[in-house]
C-alpha cells in the first residue's frame, strides 16, 4: 500500500483502488475520477468462500485460502499495470476469527500487499460511512449483510449514530445450523433481540448492502417488472421484499441457479441471507428496502476526505466529470447552467441539482453520430455510475438530454421507464432540455458566447439578449428552438442585441 495522509488515500482526484478481503468474496476495486463520486474502472471478484465451513475460532478453509491468495497475485499484477495506484487492502469477519489468521495475513503479506484487519465495529462505521458518502443526508437503518457477519448502522440526517456488528452472516448459519433454515431463523431472531436500540428508534427505510442482499433485490425487481435495472436505490415496499425472501427461502438450489443474475457460487447461501432480511425489516419495523452501492470500499474514501469535498454534491461531482469527458469543451456545462438559470427562478434545490446535473451532461452525446446522439445521453443518465439520485430523478436528466437532442415532439426510448416520472415532473425535464437544446443551437461548444448571452422572462415575453457581434448566430434553427422554449413555458419569445 502506497501510505498517504490518513489512511492512504488522500488524493481528490485520479486513481486509486481497494480490495476487499470478505467471508465469500475477494474483490479488488480500482476506481477514477474525483474521489467524491468514485468510478470503478476495474471491478474484479472471486467468491473464494473463505469463511466456508469454519467454526467459531476455526481455521480459514485451506481451499478457499489457495484460492484467495492466487486472485491476490492475480490482483497485484493487474495494479502494477495500472500503475500501481495507492491501495487499500482490507479483511473482514473470516479473517479476523479466523485462528489461522496470522499465517494468511503473513502469505498475503508475502505477495506485496499491506492488509489491515478491520474489527466488526470498524466494519460497520466504515459501511455506514459508504452508504452515507452515496446517499447524502440520509436517515435509517444500514444493513451490510457479509458472508460471515451482519454490521447494523443507525444513521440520523447523515450521521452515524448507532453501530452493532453481528455474527449471523450466511456463511456463518448454514454453518451452525447444519443446513436447517429454521434453526438458523431462531439464531437470527435471538441475535437481533439482543440489539437494544433496534426497536427504540424509528428507521422506516432499510438500506442494503452486500452482494446477497443485492442478488435479492434483484430478483424482487425482475417479479415487479421494474423497468430500470440499476441497483442503486432501487427502492421497494417491505411487503414485496418480505415475499420475495420467503420464495428464495423455499427454493431449491437448482431453481435459484436458473434465476439470471444469480451466481453459482453464491445459491447454497442465497436462503439464509434472505431469511436475515426477512428478521430483520420485520424486528426494525421497515416499511422500505433501498439498495445502497456504497459500503465498506466507498466508506474507506469518503473517510479520508477533507469537510469541504465531503459536502460536495456527489451527482454533481460525478456529472461534472463525466460531461467533462464527453464534451469537446469543458466548460460548456457550467456556461449553460448559468444561462438556463433565470428560466427557474423559484425551482427548489432538488430541481436545481437535476437541471445542473443534467446542463453538465449537454454534450454528452457529443462524440457519438448524429443520428444516435439522443439516445446515448439518455442511456448515459439512466445507467451511468452516478450517486445521490433516485430512479424517477435518473429519468427526468435523461428526458432532458433526449428532448436536448431530439426536441419535445419525438418519441423517448424506454417509455415503461419514464412513466417513473409525475406530470409535472416530465414537463420540467421537457423545459430544461428545450432550453439545452436552444443553447446548443445558438452557440454549439462555445460557452464564451454562451456566457455573453442571457435569458429572462419579463412578464408574457421570453427575452434573449447577446452582443451584436454574436447576431450571425441566430439563424432559423436557433430561432425555432428559441419559440420552442417560450412555447414550454407558456411565453413569446423577443431577441435584443446590442
Amino acid at each position: 500500500m502506497t501510505a498517504e495522509a490518513g489512511n492512504g488515500l488522500a488524493d481528490d482526484s485520479g486513481r486509486w483502488a481497494i480490495i476487499d478481503i470478505g467471508s465469500n468474496s475477494v474483490r479488488l476495486v480500482i476506481y477514477d475520477g474525483p474521489r467524491r463520486a468514485p468510478f470503478p474502472i476495474c471491478n474484479e471478484k472471486a467468491l473464494c468462500g473463505l469463511g466456508r465451513d469454519m467454526d467459531d475460532g476455526g481455521a480459514l478453509n485451506a481451499q478457499a485460502v489457495d484460492g484467495a491468495l492466487a486472485i491476490l497475485a492475480r490482483f497485484k499484477t493487474l495494479l502494477r499495470e495500472h500503475g500501481d495506484p495507492p491501495t487499500r487492502v482490507v479483511a473482514t469477519a473470516a479473517v479476523r476469527e479466523a485462528r489461522n489468521s496470522t499465517d494468511f495475513v503473513k502469505a498475503v503479506e508475502r505477495i506485496g500487499f499491506q492488509i489491515d484487519v478491520i474489527p466488526g465495529a470498524e466494519e460497520a462505521r466504515l459501511s455506514g460511512l459508504g452508504v452515507i458518502s452515496f446517499e447524502p443526508g440520509a436517515s435509517g437503518l444500514v444493513g451490510d449483510m457479509g458472508g460471515g457477519s451482519l454490521e447494523l448502522i443507525r444513521i440520523e440526517n447523515g450521521a452515524i449514530r448507532e453501530t452493532t456488528s453481528l455474527s449471523i452472516g450466511p456463511l456463518r448459519l448454514m454453518q451452525h445450523s447444519k443446513g436447517d433454515l429454521k434453526f438458523a431463523a431462531g439464531e437470527v431472531d435471538q441475535a437481533l433481540a439482543g440489539v437494544s436500540w433496534l426497536r427504540r428508534f424509528d428507521t422506516p427505510s432499510l438500506f442494503a448492502v452486500g452482494g446477497a442482499w443485492r442478488a435479492i433485490a434483484r430478483i424482487n425487481m425482475q417479479l415487479r417488472r421494474h423497468p430500470l435495472s440499476v441497483l442503486h436505490h432501487y427502492e421497494a415496499p417491505a411487503r414485496q421484499v418480505k415475499e420475495t425472501c420467503d420464495l428464495v427461502a423455499r427454493q431449491s438450489k437448482s431453481s435459484l441457479e436458473e434465476i439470471p443474475g444469480v451466481s453459482s457460487k453464491r445459491v447454497d447461501t442465497l436462503p439464509f441471507a434472505a431469511i436475515v432480511l426477512r428478521s430483520l425489516m420485520n424486528a426494525a419495523e421497515c416499511d422500505r428496502l433501498i439498495v445502497s452501492a456504497g459500503g465498506i470500499r466507498e466508506g474507506l474514501l469518503f473517510d479520508g476526505l477533507p469537510a469541504e469535498v465531503r459536502a460536495q454534491d456527489p451527482l454533481i461531482a460525478g456529472a461534472r466529470f463525466l460531461g467533462r469527458r464527453f464534451s469537446p469543451n469543458a466548460e460548456i456545462g457550467d456556461a449553460v447552467a448559468a444561462f438556463t438559470a433565470p428560466l427557474f427562478r423559484d425551482e427548489a434545490e432538488a430541481h436545481r441539482r437535476l437541471r445542473l446535473a443534467a446542463c453538465l451532461l449537454t454534450d454528452a452525446g457529443a462524440y457519438f453520430h448524429p443520428d444516435l446522439r439522443g439516445v446515448q445521453a439518455f442511456d448515459t443518465a439512466l445507467r451511468a455510475p452516478f450517486y445521490g439520485v433516485t430512479h424517477p430523478e435518473r429519468a427526468a436528466i435523461a428526458l432532458s438530454l433526449f428532448c436536448r437532442h431530439e426536441g419535445a415532439n419525438a418519441a423517448a426510448p424506454e417509455p415503461q421507464i419514464l412513466a417513473l416520472l409525475s406530470e409535472d415532473e416530465r414537463r420540467r425535464a421537457v423545459q430544461v432540455g428545450l432550453a439545452l437544446r436552444f443553447a446548443s443551437a445558438f452557440a454549439p461548444k462555445a460557452p464564451l458566447a454562451i456566457r455573453a448571452a442571457s435569458l429572462s422572462v419579463d412578464g408574457d415575453r421570453l427575452t434573449f439578449r447577446a452582443p451584436s457581434n454574436l447576431r450571425p448566430l441566430m439563424d432559423d434553427a436557433a430561432s425555432r428552438r428559441l419559440d420552442a422554449l417560450a412555447g414550454a413555458f407558456g411565453l413569446k419569445a423577443t431577441t435584443a442585441f446590442g
